[in-house]
């Protein structure tokens, strides 16, 4: 009995001080961030609520929503009130936040679902004048980082939005919320020619 006792003590003390080496060790990480430039949650597999930090990029959080509109809550504001991103947290919600935080800019048109986000008759290189930014369809050019991807036929014809974040000669790397318990994806590209429906993407760029 003794030497069971004595046992169970040894093998507490020693998970005592493996746990909290562990967590010391991990207080003296730095935030994890993957090859995509995503700063990503060390907490994710516990997200559980609506508003739970997913990951960042550029420095601007993606939340996750629980699914729905309206789901975790009604429009989402700037600071000063006066500029919308969004239901939170929707796919849209985090594209509007990321221009305004990131980029510095405000969509002229704050409404409208994810696929009105791009318009078929625009061509190629031409001004987007309800975003206010140059649209491009699938395959014309070379997608870049803070590129604004627009999937029309997602979510039963209410589309998704991301953003790029990383290209190679194959891939593509994006962050976006509302993709369930992440805001990381990886898409194909070949040549010019983005995969997973993406039916083309909005730039900030001025126009001659």
């Amino acid at each position: 009995m003794k030497k069971l006792m004595y046992f169970l003590v040894v093998i507490s003390v020693c998970a005592f001080i493996y746990y909290n080496y562990s967590v010391g060790e991990a207080a003296n990480e730095a935030v994890p961030t993957d090859t995509k430039g995503i700063v990503t949650d060390p907490f994710s597999l516990s997200i559980t609520n609506c508003g739970d930090s997913l990951g960042s990029f550029n420095g601007v959080t993606a939340y996750y929503n629980s699914g729905g509109i309206n789901s975790c809550g009604n429009r989402h504001w700037s600071s000063d009130g006066a500029y919308s991103f969004g239901f939170k947290w929707q796919c849209v919600e985090f594209i509007r936040r990321y221009y305004y935080e990131a980029l510095n800019y405000k969509m002229p048109n704050r409404w409208g679902n994810a696929s009105d986000y791009f318009i078929e008759n625009i061509p190629s290189g031409s001004m987007n004048t309800e975003r206010g930014l140059v649209q491009y369809h699938n395959g014309n050019i070379m997608p870049q980082i803070n590129d604004l991807l627009i999937f029309q036929n997602m979510a039963g014809g209410l589309g998704h939005v991301s953003i790029v974040t990383n290209v190679t000669d194959s891939r593509i790397s994006t962050i976006a919320q509302n993709i369930g318990m992440r805001c990381e994806n990886s898409l194909s590209l070949d040549g010019n020619q983005i995969g997973g429906g993406c039916s083309g993407f909005l730039r900030k760029e001025s126009i001659d």
